[in-house]
């Protein structure tokens, strides 16, 4: 007598699980419970080089710098993404929580180019399912410490991310930008982007707001593109250890419609009333709402002093 027949592509975790289980494996399996920055700020400095030797030229200055990609370490060695290659059906089953309910980041200088470069290569099925996204904000911005500048578009990666080539552009990411934008417009699934202002970054000078510097090459254009995504929440988030400049900074962009998040350990700087500034240290989350701004001014707490009402030590 014959076996009973069985059907190649049959699976028991398919036959035998109810989808909900099947769910609840996808969801433990294959969401981070941290965001994944696939283009962090943090890299390895001259004391590491020798870990990494084999990746680096004999004569590379001693500033060479290499982008630490600890999250995508952390998607290899902890996240079953193996999964997703098990089959058809599991891939269209699972696929869905790995791009759509983790949160990817792209929070390093020229971050916008690894996303170009991250789109490009999961391709437009995976890039439609993303809904929250973290990058490095499209301000022109100013930072504290400058060896955190040798982190650029062409920056290596350590370990390597293997992801589409793009044309090579300068640190304020117009055409990455633009391009980016370009496929969200398409998708029209995005639901949240955060402006990332990372450590030892500020928008602009004490005295000054750096803002969007208009006279650089690229002008209003990659503002325009942003200020299309009329369907997604945008919020700038000032990290710990970040540096929000002025008052007049926040008004700038909420009049783009976006909010301003500044979290703890952040510092804001304010002009006294003799005509100096001094430093605030957040203590606790600190936030302003784009749709609470009404023709110039803010509903809620004033612009007249961006620390109004907030927990702070002056340093």
């Amino acid at each position: 007598m014959d076996p009973p027949h069985r059907e190649i592509n049959s699976s028991l975790f398919l036959t035998m699980l109810p989808s909900e289980i099947r769910n609840l494996i996808y969801d433990y399996a294959l969401i981070s419970a941290k965001p994944l920055d696939l283009w962090p700020q943090q890299c390895y400095d001259d004391t590491d080089l020798d870990l990494i030797r084999t990746r680096i030229p004999e004569d590379a200055p001693q500033t060479f710098k290499i982008r630490r990609q600890d999250s995508l370490l952390f998607i290899r060695k902890e996240l079953a993404t193996g999964l997703l290659g098990t089959c058809k059906q599991i891939y269209n089953e699972a696929s869905g929580y790995f791009w759509g309910k983790n949160h990817w980041r792209f929070s390093g200088r020229s971050g916008w180019q690894g996303l170009l470069r991250f789109f490009k290569t999961i391709g437009p099925k995976a890039r439609s399912r993303i809904q929250k996204l973290d990058v490095h904000a499209p301000i022109y911005m100013r930072w504290e410490n400058r060896g955190v500048g040798f982190l650029d578009g062409r920056s290596k990666n350590h370990p390597k991310m293997h992801m589409a080539k793009i044309s090579a552009e300068g640190h304020l990411d117009y055409e990455s930008i633009m391009s980016v934008c370009g496929y969200i417009e398409q998708d029209r699934t995005m639901l949240e982007l955060n402006f990332v202002v990372p450590e030892n970054f500020r928008n602009g000078d004490e005295d000054s707001f750096g803002g969007y510097d208009m006279n650089h090459e690229g002008g209003t254009a990659p503002l325009s593109c942003i200020q299309q995504l009329d369907f997604v929440k945008k919020t700038v988030v000032f990290e710990e250890k970040s540096y929000l400049a002025v008052a007049e900074g926040v008004e700038g962009m909420l009049r783009q419609g976006w909010n301003v998040s500044c979290l703890p350990g952040s510092f804001i700087y304010e002009k006294t009333g003799d005509g100096n500034f001094q430093r605030a240290w957040v203590l606790e989350n600190r936030r302003w709402n784009a749709l609470d701004y009404v023709g110039g001014h803010e509903n809620g707490d004033g612009l007249s002093s961006v620390c109004d009402h907030l927990s702070r030590i002056t340093l």
